[in-house]
C-alpha cells in the first residue's frame, strides 16, 4: 500500500531516512564481522611486538597496556565507541595514527579508482551500443566476445601485458612506484597512475559494456524505436540521441553494485604497480598482525562502499520514481 507523505520531496525524505537506517544497521553488522574475522586469527600480537626472546612477564605487561587482557566484547565495543568520536585508534607496530595513514594512501588509491571508473565507462558505453547495434553482426559478436575474454582474465595479467606494451616495449610509461613527495609533482604522479588506471578500467569496462549492450537492445525494442526508424532515422543516430538518456540509469546501477570490486580490484593493482595505496595499508598490517590498523582500514572501506552505494542508488530512485516505491 502507498502511503502519501504531503508529496514528492516528503516521499523522499522519507526514502533518505529509510535508507542511511539501513546503512547504519549494515554498517553495525559489518563492524561486528570485521572484529570477530581479526579476533579468531591465529597469533598472539604481543608475542610479535614483544619479539620472540620476551619472558611471560613481559608479554602479560604488554598485553595489560594493549588492553589484550579484557574480554573481547568490552575490547569490541570501547572500538565502536572509538570508531564513531571518528578516531579509528593507532597501529601497534609505529602508533601512527589509523584516520591520517588512510588518508595519506586514499590519495592514491582514490584517484586511481576514479580514473580506472571512468575510462570503464568510456570504454563500455560506445562499444556496449555498437555491440547492440551489431549483435547479429560481426563486428557485435567480436565486441562481446573480447567484454567476456576480459571479464575472464585476471587483472595482474592485464597489468603485465599493459607494462610489457606501454612500459617496456614502447617506453612511454614507468612500470612501477609513485613519487616520493606524492601529488608534489602532479604529472609524475599522474603519470605513474596511467598504467594502473588502465588495467583496472580495461578490467571493469568489460564488465559495463555487457550491461550497456543489454540495456542498449532493451532501448531498440522500444516501439519509439521503430517509429523513428521507420521515418529514416538510422540505429547509430537513434542511440545517440536518445539511447544514452534510456541507458543511463541502468549503467548508473551497475557502477553502484562494481564499487566494491572496483576497490578489492584496486588492492590488487597497486601490489602489481608497487603503489603505496590503501592496498598496501591492509596487506602490510595482516603480515605485521596490526590488528589494529587492519579493523580500521576495514572499517573504513566498508564504511565508504556503503555510503557510496546508497547514495548512487539514491540518486538513481529519485531520477527514476518508478523504482522509489513507498511501502
Amino acid at each position: 500500500m502507498t502511503l502519501r507523505l504531503g508529496g514528492r520531496g516528503w516521499r523522499a525524505t522519507a526514502l533518505v531516512a529509510r535508507q542511511l537506517a539501513v546503512l547504519v544497521f549494515s554498517l553495525f553488522v559489518a563492524s561486528i564481522v570485521i572484529f570477530a574475522s581479526l579476533e579468531i586469527l591465529p597469533g598472539d600480537q604481543a608475542s610479535i611486538l614483544a619479539g620472540t626472546d620476551a619472558t611471560p612477564a613481559q608479554l602479560e605487561q604488554i598485553r595489560s597496556e594493549l588492553g589484550l587482557d579484557r574480554p573481547a566484547i568490552i575490547r569490541y565495543l570501547d572500538w565502536v565507541a572509538q570508531a564513531m568520536r571518528g578516531d579509528l585508534g593507532s597501529s601497534l607496530i609505529d602508533h601512527r595514527d589509523i584516520g591520517q595513514e588512510i588518508a595519506e594512501k586514499m590519495a592514491v588509491t582514490a584517484p586511481l579508482g576514479l580514473a580506472a571508473l571512468a575510462i570503464g565507462i568510456i570504454v563500455a558505453l560506445p562499444l556496449g551500443m555498437l555491440a547492440a547495434v551489431g549483435t547479429n553482426r560481426w563486428y557485435g559478436q567480436a565486441i562481446s566476445g573480447a567484454s567476456q575474454l576480459g571479464i575472464a582474465i585476471p587483472t595482474f595479467v592485464v597489468g603485465i601485458v599493459v607494462v610489457r606494451v606501454f612500459a617496456v616495449d614502447l617506453g612511454l610509461l614507468p612500470a612501477q612506484g609513485f613519487p616520493a613527495d606524492r601529488w608534489g609533482s602532479p604529472v609524475d604522479a599522474a603519470r605513474s597512475l596511467v598504467l594502473p588506471a588502465l588495467t583496472l578500467g580495461i578490467a571493469h569496462g568489460a564488465v559495463l559494456i555487457r550491461f550497456v549492450r543489454s540495456a542498449a537492445l532493451d532501448v531498440l525494442e522500444q516501439e519509439w524505436v521503430r517509429t523513428a526508424r521507420s521515418h529514416g532515422w538510422r540505429l547509430p543516430l537513434i542511440l545517440v540521441r536518445q539511447g544514452l538518456r534510456n541507458t543511463a540509469l541502468p549503467l548508473l546501477t551497475v557502477v553502484a553494485l562494481e564499487i566494491a570490486g572496483l576497490l578489492t580490484g584496486a588492492v590488487i593493482v597497486e601490489q602489481v604497480f608497487s603503489l603505496p595505496g590503501i592496498g598496501q595499508l591492509v596487506l602490510t598490517g595482516v603480515g605485521n598482525r596490526d590488528f589494529s590498523a587492519v579493523q580500521g582500514t576495514l572499517l573504513f572501506l566498508t564504511a565508504l562502499i556503503m555510503t557510496m552505494t546508497l547514495a548512487l542508488d539514491l540518486i538513481n530512485r529519485l531520477v527514476d520514481p518508478r523504482l522509489a516505491v513507498e511501502r
